[in-house]
């Protein structure tokens, strides 16, 4: 009676290449982690005396076969102590995976 320890290693198997392929799924960043580093930064440089506060991601729009653009809405406190809305449009080629430009678009205090 052998086969109650092999199966009970097949299952042990099983379990352990399905953990691991959900851990390998899950644990990657979203396709928008990159460019809204890129975001972040860009907008500290732009605006440098004010605090990023708040960071939302507003989805992605398809250009054209090899530009997209990936859009934000960032909450700034300024040096004033004002809240600043910005959305921040970051234009990428998605053939070669490089940063075309950064576009803002200041909204003024938010609601």
């Amino acid at each position: 009676m052998k086969s109650k320890p092999i199966k009970g290693l097949v299952f042990i198997l099983v379990l352990v290449f399905l953990s691991l392929s959900f851990n390998h799924v899950f644990a990657q960043p979203p396709e928008y982690a990159k460019w809204g580093k890129t975001a972040v930064e860009e907008t500290v440089k732009k605006y440098p005396d004010s605090e990023l506060v708040n960071y939302d991601y507003n989805g992605k729009v398809i250009i054209s076969e090899d530009r997209s653009q990936y859009n934000f809405k960032f909450t700034l406190n300024t040096a004033n102590g004002q809240k600043k809305e910005v959305l921040v449009y970051v234009l990428v080629n998605q053939k070669s995976d490089q940063l075309i430009d950064v576009h803002f678009d200041e909204l003024g205090s938010p609601n």
